[in-house]
């Protein structure tokens, strides 16, 4: 894996991915691989108004300590990442849950279209909250085909199958996942025989595998966006005329097609080409480095000591872009915005890290490049909300606007499909007139086996790995 959790606690930041990847956690419903939602630990669910839900737990399922899963304890580990998790109110703005036996009824704060597809999120991975507290973050007990037999931080985490799992014993004994951030390094341990599946192998490696009779290759498009976000606390950055500089100065559709091989395809805005709310509806952004210029020369822009960057008021149009490693593509996107808006004048000082989560937080960028899922809910909503609305929990930017903000307590309660997404498809315009963030490429998603391995398939929404049905030759 190129990427790994700060620890195996699925309520705290996104470390729920990983336990899901690993096959130790489940929750209450699961989306297909064309995003349709299915019953997983719920079998069953009935929305008895616009704001109460009734699900029944599945009979018969038991934790990987052997204590019975009831709605008790679904209800008792919804709480718990509530608690924990700022992100996890968010998504799952939950007034009351009530449990009797098997039947476990949830009221919403206010009517709440989402609350399916985010019950799907791995934040929402139910565990057992009985079991010691300091067993969490490296041994969480879940309800899922594997449990952890080891965890090693930064390292590895072995799983063991879980004999007792509720739908049928895995096919495989352990499975061992390695943090191998490096992307030729992970690709090298693939062809070598050190692994035997390798995930997100990048543009410049990929063709390694495509085409060869010895690995299996699954490709598909993501739900991701690789954007730039933009600290409008910064002096230049809370001109709109550099911030539309920015946007017509960056040549997507070489990115995509040149930089990364075609692995990718350009964005206009926050959501995939293939989403239903997502670009065909859209006016973005094409490369006009000449209307950039103008633009910032109108705008009193001006380069008076002739050293190739551009001042106002005395100081130079200087911005720092924070980018990470474990993405492969994001340090040559980085170089490439570097190279392209000195052409238009503006200096970009690149300032690498392994994780920029720390960056985010305090607010210390101008620019941070990073790969989102846009669309783990199969909605717009959360994405929406999450990163754009005033005060959002990855709103990192510092974006605010009244209308957007509107559409979006609209969007909340709309039932109907068709407006959910004009709704969707209007905020998103906007957030596009104002450059709130700079939307790059569409990546695609890879996984790469041996040919031995089997019943292996890539999800659109990412944290479907691991399952029973997995197998090894």
């Amino acid at each position: 894996m190129g990427q790994f959790p700060t620890n195996l606690d699925p309520a705290l930041e996104f470390n729920g991915w990983y336990v899901f990847e690993f096959g130790v956690g489940e929750t209450l419903v699961k989306f297909t691989d064309t995003m349709q939602i299915e019953p997983l630990l719920a079998d069953s669910w009935n929305r008895l108004d616009d704001l109460t839900w009734k699900f029944h737990i599945r009979q018969g399922v038991k934790f990987q300590d052997g204590v019975d899963l009831t709605a008790e304890a679904v209800k008792s580990s919804i709480e718990r990442s509530l608690k924990l998790n700022p992100r996890t109110a968010e998504i799952l703005p939950i007034a009351s849950m009530t449990a009797n036996g098997q039947d476990l009824t949830l009221t919403t704060k206010t009517p709440y279209e989402e609350l399916l597809g985010n019950l799907a999120d791995p934040l929402a991975i139910i565990v057992d909250t009985t079991a010691k507290t300091d067993t969490f973050a490296q041994a969480p007990i879940g309800t899922g085909p594997f449990k952890v037999q080891s965890y090693s931080e930064n390292k590895q985490v072995v799983v063991e199958k879980n004999e007792d799992y509720w739908g049928g014993k895995a096919l495989i004994d352990v499975a061992t996942f390695k943090y191998i951030k490096d992307n030729n390094t992970r690709s090298m341990a693939l062809q070598n025989g050190e692994i035997d599946v390798a995930n997100n192998i990048s543009s410049s490696n990929i063709s390694l595998y495509e085409g060869n009779s010895n690995y299996n290759v699954d490709k598909i498009p993501s739900l991701r966006i690789i954007m730039a976000y933009e600290n409008l606390s910064n002096e230049f950055l809370k001109d709109p005329a550099v911030r539309k500089a920015i946007a017509l100065g960056v040549d997507r559709e070489t990115y995509a097609q040149t930089l990364l091989k075609g692995t990718a395809v350009a964005a206009v805005g926050p959501f995939p080409a293939s989403l239903p709310f997502g670009a065909k509806k859209l006016t973005g952004y094409s490369y006009d480095k000449a209307a950039a210029v103008k633009l910032l020369a109108d705008a009193g822009y001006a380069d008076t000591d002739k050293d190739g960057i551009l001042e106002k008021n005395g100081q130079k149009l200087e911005l720092r872009l924070a980018v990470y490693t474990t993405r492969a593509e994001l340090p040559v996107l980085g170089e490439a915005i570097q190279s392209q808006l000195k052409d238009i004048g503006i200096s970009i000082k690149l300032e690498t890290y392994e994780s920029v989560a720390t960056v985010l937080k305090n607010k210390n960028f101008d620019l941070c490049l990073y790969n989102v899922n846009t669309a783990t809910t199969g909605d717009p909503q959360s994405f929406l909300t999450l990163y754009f609305k005033t005060g959002g929990s990855a709103n990192y930017g510092g974006y605010s606007n009244q209308e957007v903000d509107a559409l979006l307590k609209k969007l909340g309660s709309e039932h109907n499909t068709q407006v959910r997404y004009d709704l969707a498809t209007q905020a998103q315009q906007i957030i596009l007139n104002d450059n709130a963030d700079l939307f790059l490429v569409t990546p695609s998603l890879n996984l790469i086996s041996k040919k031995t391995v089997s019943g292996l398939k890539m999800y659109p929404v990412e944290y479907y790995l691991l399952n029973n049905r997995v197998n090894l030759e």
